[in-house]
């Protein structure tokens, strides 16, 4: 999904065992995810550690780099190619378990690999 999220819906069902979460962008794009409780409360959660880990770094003016202070220690990351629109879309994760979805058109992931390549140092290859 990409743009802003513009609606969001929860149903539960009766018993309240499990609940179905229904996204929807600006573009009015539905994205529903249906989830058991416990699977919808590790959701709440993470929203949750998202939300304090974004204020922490709002407000963490111990770092003499504000740049470094808001970035992520990445410490894997995935991508794959989107057959129905072309985006490559993918995650990176921190160490501390931290993650971030990627949505970017092949023309920013093809600049952002020249640019992290331009600012490696040479290695030597023997």
């Amino acid at each position: 999904m990409d743009g802003s999220l513009a609606n969001f819906q929860l149903g539960i069902s009766p018993d309240g065992t499990n609940c179905m979460m229904i996204f929807v962008d600006e573009e009015q794009r539905m994205t529903t995810c249906s989830v058991s409780f416990q699977e919808f409360s590790q959701f709440i959660a993470s929203l949750s550690q998202a939300a304090g880990e974004m204020a922490r770094r709002r407000t963490d003016s111990a770092d003499d780099d504000p740049a470094s202070a808001l970035a992520l220690n990445v410490s894997s990351a995935a991508f794959k190619l989107c057959a129905r629109d072309g985006y490559v879309l993918g995650a990176l994760a921190s160490d501390a378990g931290e993650v971030v979805g990627i949505r970017m058109c092949p023309d920013v992931a093809n600049q952002m690999t020249r640019a992290m390549l331009l600012t490696l140092p040479a290695m030597s290859t023997s």
